[in-house]
């Protein structure tokens, strides 16, 4: 086909999956400069996505609120809200829809639109049988490609034979008032490392202990390695202030953010320093160096991409396992603060130095 001049890319979530979606997004809108790109996408990540200017129009599946009307059996305006979505969703028509997400329900979106040709992963990446969907299936034999690298293949298939672009993600000028005024007020000079112990509800099997997390934070602040701030998200405040209480008052709390604020934080900082999470790459794609502690999931499909990372893990023979009941967790526990203090310093020489 000729080169298109609307192209659709659909991946709805999680905030680390959309994240790790972009560079193929990217890499689709240099080869089409020309045509208008469109995300399908849910959640708080749209506000992010709305600003780059390599995205041209983000529609937003509602989940969320028709999640809570529903709960509130307000049934008529979750309908409401579901027909507004579909019509905004089958207003436009693409040569193009690129189902980077696989799973049934954006499958079925990618039937709801108007287009000519939709791609997606075969059998062997698609989940939920979403494979018979499409008109092309994109195979990959490596089922522990990283998700940056898989998702590259999707334009690969299209030709587009290019490495993975570079990404410098635009922050709004409101954002970055907002975090260079907290930094002003809270005194926070460089080098500041920032601290995440969380992760996404119902993955707290991939965190390392809070009290190492305490320990490491006191260890950079006594030994005037830098400032550290803890960040923290909806429902996480309680346990920043408790990881505040052990890591001493060297440690600040960050200032509530959302997610173009986040950025403007993360791209303010010397070092991140946190678990397998989405702000885990928010963070690579800010620029910023991440220190990743990585227990039961698979470091080589998830882990933060780019040179300019470290992963901290132990090779065991059960790991990545995925199991969220495990009760020993040896992945995690055997790794000390010791190891990742001596990882902090040697990252923070080698920023230093460059």
């Amino acid at each position: 086909m000729s080169n298109p001049d609307s192209i659709l890319a659909i991946r709805l979530s999680s905030f680390g999956d959309v994240l790790m979606t972009i560079p193929a997004v990217k890499a689709l809108k240099e080869h089409y400069p020309h045509a208008h790109l469109t995300w399908l996408v849910e959640g708080t990540v749209g506000e992010l996505l709305a600003h780059q200017g390599f995205i041209d129009e983000v529609i937003r599946f509602p989940r969320g609120s028709i999640q809570s009307s529903m709960k509130i059996g307000n049934l008529t305006r979750a309908t409401k809200e579901m027909k507004s979505f579909l019509k905004k969703l089958r207003s436009g028509e693409y040569d193009l829809i690129l189902d980077f997400h696989g799973i049934i329900k954006s499958a079925l979106f990618s039937k709801l639109v108007k287009g000519k040709r939709t791609i997606g992963f075969g059998k062997s990446l698609a989940k939920e049988k979403s494979h018979l969907f499409y008109h092309e299936c994109v195979e990959c034999e490596n089922k522990r490609i990283h998700k940056v690298e898989r998702n590259m293949l999707i334009p690969r298939h299209l030709g587009i034979d290019i490495t993975v672009p570079a990404i410098k993600l635009e922050s709004l000028p409101d954002a970055e008032s907002y975090v260079d005024e907290f930094f002003s007020r809270e005194g926070i000079v460089p080098p500041v490392f920032a601290i995440n112990p969380f992760s996404s509800k119902g993955s707290e099997f991939k965190r390392w202990d809070i009290k190492r997390y305490g320990e490491l934070i006191r260890r950079i602040t006594s030994e005037n390695i830098g400032k550290a701030i803890i960040l923290w998200g909806p429902g996480e405040k309680g346990d920043a202030r408790r990881l505040k209480e052990i890591a001493g008052e060297e440690a600040f709390l960050s200032c509530p953010t959302d997610v173009p604020q986040l950025l403007a934080l993360l791209r303010r900082v010397d070092m991140y320093i946190g678990g397998d999470t989405g702000i885990m790459h928010l963070a690579a794609l800010a620029g910023t160096p991440v220190l990743a502690i990585f227990g039961p999931t698979d470091h080589k499909i998830n882990g933060p991409y780019g040179p300019i990372h470290t992963i901290i893990r132990k090779d065991l023979p059960c790991s990545p396992c995925k199991n969220k009941d495990c009760q020993e967790r040896k992945c995690l526990m055997e790794i000390t603060v010791d190891e990742v203090f001596r990882e902090v310093l040697e990252m923070h020489k080698k920023v230093k130095g460059n």
